[in-house]
C-alpha cells in the first residue's frame, strides 16, 4: 500500500479507512485488520452499485428514439429515474438528473446530442450516458432546495429575479440549425409562461414572448414549412403562432379542447410538407403549421376513448394511437395509420383478461395480474426514420414493436426456463426491505408497494412473484416480513391496498381514515413461497405496515406486534391464531408505522404525521415497558413531528437513533426544511441531539454490525451518508445517487456490502462505504445540495 500511495497517492481506492486522507494510518488500519483477521474478499464486480431484481413495476413515459439509432432508447418514469439502453431494451441503464424527467429531445442534426427537461435543462452529447446542467448553469445556481413531503427538488437561482426555477414543460430544437433551442418555461406562482430561445446550444438565453398559463405540449419549429423563424405552440386549451423575427404572436384556432397531445414531422420521401396532429376527442391534422385543422379519424371505432399519439418524425402519414375504451367496454391498445388518419387500424387490443390481439410477448405482470394492471399505454414513441419502429410505456412496463405493430415484446424482464425472472435494468417499483431466510443464505424475500412480494432462492439471481394466497384486495403492498429465527420456513407478512405510506398523499382523500382500504397478516410455512391469512380478530380494514417479533418468546406460540396505520396497535400471543388491539396510552393519531424492540423488553412506537380535515396532525415517538400493555409519548425536541425509523446500538441500547421527516416552512424566502434529520439519544430518548441536517428527509438507518460505531443513513434528497464515529461526522455513498433512498441494509452474508431500497428505483447493491469516484450521471455537479459531503469529504452536521 505504501508502495501505491507513492506511485499513485491521490487514487480513492488507497484511502483504506475512508477518513478522507492518504496517509499512513492507512496502512497501519490494513495492517491491524490483517492482524485480527478482518479480511474479506471482494469481488472486482461488487466494487460498484449493481440494480438486480426482476424489472418493471411502475409507471413509464417519453420513450424517445434516437433518430440516428434506432435500437438507442431513452425513457422517464413517475419515479424520478430515468433509463437507457442502446441495444434495443435488452438491458437499460437507470440515470438520475435529480427529479423526474418531463421532456426529451434528440438532436436531429446531431449525433448522440439529446436534451432532458425537468427543473432545469440537461444536455449529453454521448446519448444519454453523461449529462450536464446547462439551464440554469451551475454558477447560476443559489442553493438546490428539496421541500415538501417528497422533497420536491427545485433550483434558486439568480435567473427568473431569484424567484423558484419551477420547471419547464418543452424543448424543442430546430431541425434547421442544431444551435437553435427553444423552451417553455414554467411560470412562478402560476404567472405567464415565458418562451425562452438560444441560438448558440445552450449557453445563453433570451425570452422571446410570455403566452397566458395552459400546460405546453408541443412547440413546433417554422422550419418543417419552410419559415425557420416562426414556431407554433400548442396547449392545452389554446395555440399561438410566434415569429422570432419580428416577436409578433398569434392566436390559432384548435379544433378541439381540451387538447391530450400533439405531435407531427415532416412527410419525407418524395412528399413534401408537414403535419401537425392534436388529439381532442378525436385526432386531428394540419398541413398549414396549426393554422387550420381537417379530421383524421377514418375507421376509428365510435365512442372510443383515446389518452395519446405518437407521429414517424420523418414520416408523417404513419401515425400510432393509444386508446383506453371502447364504446364503454373496458378495452384498449394501439391503433396505426399510415395515410395521415384517413384509416386506422388495431395493431394491439387487449381488455382485462388477455391481449385479443394475441402479439403481445409477455412476463411476470401480465402472468400475475393479466394486461389490467399495466392499463392503457401512457406514451408512445416512434423512430423518427423507421415507422416500424415503436415503443409504448404504461403504469408497469415498457415494451416495442419492430415490425410495425404485427408483434409486440416487453422490454423490462427476461424470462428464464425455470419459470423466474431477471431485470433488464428497467426497475421502477418501491421496495420496503429485503428479507433473509436464517436457515437458508440464498432465500431472499422483497416487500415492494404495488406488486407485493418477490423472492430469490439463489441470493437474488433471479426472483419469482410471492403473492401465492394472498387475498385478491391485499395484494397490492407488502410492507414488512419476519422471519422465525427458530422454525424453519416460518414467516409472517403484512399487507394492505394503501399504498406509499407514510406518504402524505395517501391521506388527503380522507379514505385511509374512513377505513376504505384493506389489509392483514399472512403467515408462510414455506418461506415465502404460498401464504395463509393470519389475522382473526382484526378488522378487515386494517392497514398493516409493519410486523415485530419477539425474539424471547416461545416458538410454539410467538408473541408478534403489527402496526396498524390509522387503528394503531395489535399483539398476538400465539403466532398470529388471534389479535388484540394493543393501543392504550395513544393518542388520536394512530399512524402506526414501526416498532421497535430493545433486548430488555423495551419496545418503542413510531406514529407518523397525519393528515385530517386539511390540517397536518403531528407524528409522535412512544415507549413502552409492559409488552404493549401501555404506551407513554418520548418528548422530541420541539418542532419534530414525524419520526420514521429507529435504530438502536446493540453495543449500549441506550443509545438510539431516530429518522426523521422535516416539516416545510413557507414563512421565509426561499423555503426551507426544518425538524428533520437524524437525532441521537444517549440516554433512551430522555434527551436527543442532532446529528444530521434538520432540513434532509431521513428515512431510515442501519448500524454496521462489524464496525459498531458505523451507520448508514438514507434520504430522499439524492443521497445516502455514512458516518463512521456515531454521527459527529458523514461522507455520502459515492456511486448511489438515486433521488428517493429508502432504507440501508447490510448484507448478512457479506458485510461489507449493502442493499439500498428505494422508493421507486428497485433495489440496489454496492459496497457498504460506496465507491470512491463514481461517475453520477451529470459532469458539472458541483455537489448541489450536497457539495460539502463529496469525494467523501468529512463535515460535521448542522449545515
Amino acid at each position: 500500500m505504501l508502495r501505491l500511495c507513492q506511485e499513485n497517492h491521490n487514487h480513492p481506492s488507497l484511502d483504506y479507512n475512508g477518513d478522507g486522507h492518504i496517509n499512513m494510518s492507512d496502512a497501519v488500519m490494513l495492517t491491524l485488520n490483517i492482524r485480527n483477521g478482518r479480511l474479506q474478499m471482494v469481488s472486482p464486480a461488487l466494487a460498484a452499485w449493481s440494480s438486480p431484481g426482476f424489472g418493471g413495476g411502475g409507471a413509464m413515459f417519453l420513450p424517445t428514439v434516437d433518430p440516428f439509432d434506432p435500437d438507442h432508447v431513452i425513457l422517464a418514469s413517475d419515479m424520478t429515474g430515468s433509463f437507457v439502453t442502446v441495444d434495443n431494451g435488452a438491458t437499460w441503464r437507470n440515470f438520475n438528473l435529480r427529479t423526474r424527467v418531463d421532456d426529451i429531445e434528440f438532436d436531429p442534426s446531431t449525433r448522440g446530442r439529446v436534451y432532458a427537461l425537468n427543473t432545469g435543462l440537461y444536455r449529453s452529447d454521448d446519448g444519454g450516458q453523461r449529462w450536464s446542467l446547462i439551464y440554469p448553469t451551475p454558477a447560476q445556481l443559489i442553493e438546490e432546495k428539496m421541500t415538501g413531503d417528497h422533497a420536491d427538488q427545485w433550483f434558486y437561482s439568480t435567473e427568473g429575479d431569484k424567484l423558484p426555477e419551477w420547471g419547464y414543460y418543452k424543448v424543442r430544437v430546430d431541425p434547421a440549425d442544431p444551435n437553435h433551442l427553444v423552451i417553455a418555461k414554467f411560470p412562478p406562482w402560476m404567472g405567464r409562461i415565458a418562451i425562452i430561445v438560444s441560438h448558440d446550444a445552450g449557453l445563453s438565453w433570451q425570452k422571446m414572448v410570455e403566452i397566458p398559463p395552459s400546460d405546453v405540449l408541443a412547440i413546433f419549429p417554422g422550419a418543417w414549412w419552410g419559415k425557420p423563424e416562426e414556431m407554433t405552440i400548442i396547449c392545452v386549451d389554446r395555440a399561438f403562432r410566434f415569429d422570432e423575427a419580428s416577436g409578433r404572436l398569434d392566436t390559432l384556432a384548435l379544433p378541439q379542447t381540451p387538447v391530450a397531445a400533439a405531435k407531427g414531422g415532416i412527410y419525407g420521401g418524395s412528399e413534401p410538407g408537414s403535419a401537425l396532429y392534436v388529439l381532442g376527442t378525436r385526432p386531428y391534422r394540419s398541413e398549414d403549421g396549426g393554422a387550420t385543422w381537417t379530421l383524421a379519424a377514418g375507421g376509428l371505432p365510435s365512442g372510443a376513448g383515446f389518452t395519446t399519439l405518437e407521429v414517424c418524425g420523418k414520416s408523417a402519414r404513419t401515425v400510432y394511437l393509444a386508446c383506453n375504451s371502447v364504446s364503454g367496454n373496458y378495452q384498449f391498445g394501439i391503433f396505426k395509420t399510415t395515410d395521415g388518419g384517413g384509416t386506422w387500424s388495431w395493431v394491439y387490443k387487449a381488455d382485462g383478461n388477455s391481449v385479443i390481439s394475441a402479439n403481445y410477448r409477455s412476463s411476470w405482470m401480465d402472468k400475475s395480474y393479466g394486461p389490467s394492471w399495466r392499463g392503457d399505454p401512457l406514451s408512445l414513441g416512434v423512430s423518427a426514420t423507421n415507422a416500424d419502429i415503436c415503443y409504448a410505456t404504461d403504469y408497469g412496463s415498457a415494451y416495442r414493436t419492430l415490425d410495425g405493430g404485427k408483434n409486440w415484446e416487453q422490454v423490462y424482464s427476461n424470462n428464464l426456463p425455470d419459470g423466474t425472472y431477471t431485470s433488464r435494468g428497467l426497475n421502477v417499483t418501491a421496495t420496503y426491505g429485503v428479507h433473509f431466510d436464517p436457515f437458508d443464505s440464498l432465500r431472499v424475500l422483497l416487500s415492494c408497494t404495488d406488486i407485493g412480494m418477490f423472492a430469490s432462492a439463489n441470493g437474488g439471481q433471479s426472483w419469482s412473484h410471492a403473492i401465492y394466497g394472498i387475498p385478491s384486495e391485499w395484494r397490492n403492498t407488502c410492507y414488512w416480513a419476519a422471519f422465525d429465527p427458530e422454525v424453519k420456513g416460518r414467516v409472517w407478512s403484512v399487507w394492505s391496498d394503501a399504498h406509499d405510506l407514510p406518504r402524505q398523499k395517501m391521506m388527503t382523500s380522507g379514505k385511509l381514515a374512513k377505513g376504505g382500504y384493506y389489509g392483514g397478516v399472512a403467515l408462510s410455512d414455506d418461506s415465502g413461497v404460498t401464504w395463509k391469512t393470519s389475522n382473526a380478530y382484526m378488522p378487515a380494514n386494517t392497514v398493516c405496515t409493519h410486523i415485530l417479533l419477539d425474539p424471547a418468546s416461545s416458538s410454539s406460540s410467538r408473541t408478534l406486534y403489527v402496526c396498524a396505520f390509522s387503528s394503531g396497535v395489535y399483539k398476538s400471543t400465539d403466532g398470529g391464531k388471534r389479535w388484540n388491539a394493543a393501543s392504550n396510552g395513544l393518542g388520536n393519531n394512530r399512524n402506526a408505522w414501526r416498532m421497535v424492540r430493545l433486548p430488555d423488553g423495551t419496545l418503542y412506537l413510531l406514529v407518523a404525521r397525519g393528515w385530517e380535515s386539511g390540517k397536518v396532525i403531528g407524528g409522535i415517538l412512544y415507549r413502552s415497558s409492559d409488552a404493549a400493555a401501555n404506551w407513554v409519548p418520548v418528548a422530541l425536541p420541539a418542532g419534530y413531528n414525524f419520526p420514521n425509523d429507529l435504530i438502536y446500538d446493540p453495543a449500549d441500547p441506550q443509545r438510539l437513533f431516530l429518522c426523521c421527516w422535516p416539516t416545510e416552512d413557507r414563512t421565509v424566502e426561499p423555503w426551507v426544511e426544518r425538524h428533520g434529520g437524524l437525532l441521537r439519544s444517549e440516554d433512551g430518548g430522555k434527551s436527543w441531539m442532532q446529528v444530521f441536517d434538520d432540513g434532509a428527509h431521513v428515512y431510515a438507518a442501519a448500524l454496521d454490525p462489524v464496525h459498531p460505531s458505523s451507520l448508514i443513513i438514507s434520504t430522499f434528497d439524492s443521497g445516502t451518508f455514512r458516518s463512521d464515529d456515531l454521527g459527529e461526522s458523514w461522507y455520502r455513498l459515492e456511486g448511489f445517487n438515486f433521488k428517493w433512498g429508502y432504507r440501508p441494509i447490510f448484507d448478512p452474508r457479506n458485510p461489507d456490502m449493502i442493499y439500498m431500497t428505494t422508493f421507486g428505483g428497485g433495489v440496489y447493491y454496492g459496497p457498504a462505504v460506496g465507491v470512491r469516484g463514481a461517475f453520477e450521471d451529470i459532469e458539472n455537479d458541483q455537489g448541489f445540495r450536497w457539495q460539502s459531503y463529496r469525494n467523501g469529504a468529512h463535515i460535521k452536521p448542522g449545515l
